[in-house]
């Protein structure tokens, strides 16, 4: 019985022993089990927090995405323009060009025209000079041939005559027959006049005098020569003329200025057919 006893004792003590040594192994388990759950939860919140920093940076991404997709497509929108603008550009500059290479035709046809203008009246010049010789003094001015010859030639010596003298009428022949040969040209014969001491209550100053002067060579010119009347004006200046010339008559003879712009038109009408 006794040995029963002991044995059953033993056994119990065995038993307790191995229970006390499973219990000591569950918790030692468990305290690796918690510090494995602490550790996984540790890695958990990382993980979360690596996720949310992921998820930020993705939407960060999208939006620089977004951005970027909104700036490319501004980009070709400009640039469509800027293509469009440079394309109308160069239009306006191939417009200008053309422009430009026209009037520079346009200057070159006046040129020419000048050119041939400037011609006509330096073989016109040469004619009258041949026409003059000693009886008057020869000048261009403005364009227009201007002879000026002494009214003691034309009314003698009698200041204020207003009647031709016969030996003037050889100069006004010769100068008349080359008026004839160039019905081009336009005259304006001009008196000038500082006579003194009006006695004659019939003229009444020098600008009286002079253009009745002037008025009786265009008379000579027209109904002796056969010089068109409608080429011809008459004007009269006095002492008060702001040439100061002595008593002479001038005949200026000028181009007709509508005629010159038209061959000018002519001109350009033909360069541009060219």
């Amino acid at each position: 019985m006794r040995k029963i006893i002991l044995l059953v004792f033993a056994l119990f003590i065995s038993t307790a022993s191995i229970h006390a040594q499973k219990k000591k192994d569950l918790l030692e388990e468990i305290d690796k089990l918690r510090l494995e759950l602490k550790t996984v939860k540790g890695e958990l919140n990382d993980s979360r927090k690596k996720e949310k920093a992921t998820l930020s940076q993705v939407e960060s991404i999208q939006m620089q995405v977004k951005d970027l997709k909104e700036t490319n497509a501004s980009l070709l929108t400009n640039m469509s323009s800027f293509t469009e603008l440079s394309t109308q550009k160069a239009k306006n500059l191939e417009t200008s060009l053309t422009s430009l290479q026209e009037k520079d035709k346009q200057i070159n046809t006046i040129n020419d025209a000048i050119s041939k203008s400037d011609s006509i009246k330096l073989a016109t010049l040469t004619v009258f000079k041949n026409v003059v010789g000693s009886e008057g003094k020869i000048a261009v001015k403005n364009g227009a041939v201007i002879i000026t010859v002494a009214n003691t030639l034309l009314f003698g010596n009698n200041d204020k005559s207003v009647t031709v003298e016969d030996k003037a009428k050889g100069f006004l022949e010769k100068l008349a027959n080359v008026l004839n040969s160039k019905s081009d040209l336009k005259i304006i014969v001009e008196g000038n006049s500082n006579a003194l001491n009006f006695k004659d209550k019939s003229i009444k100053d020098n600008w009286d005098l002079s253009t009745r002067q002037a008025s009786a060579v265009v008379r000579i010119l027209q109904n002796d020569y056969k010089v068109d009347p409608k080429r011809m004006d008459v004007l009269g200046k006095s002492e008060y003329g702001s040439e100061s010339i002595e008593t002479s008559t001038r005949i200026i003879i000028d181009p007709k200025f509508d005629e010159f712009y038209g061959l000018v038109k002519e001109n350009m009408k033909n360069s541009s057919k060219g």
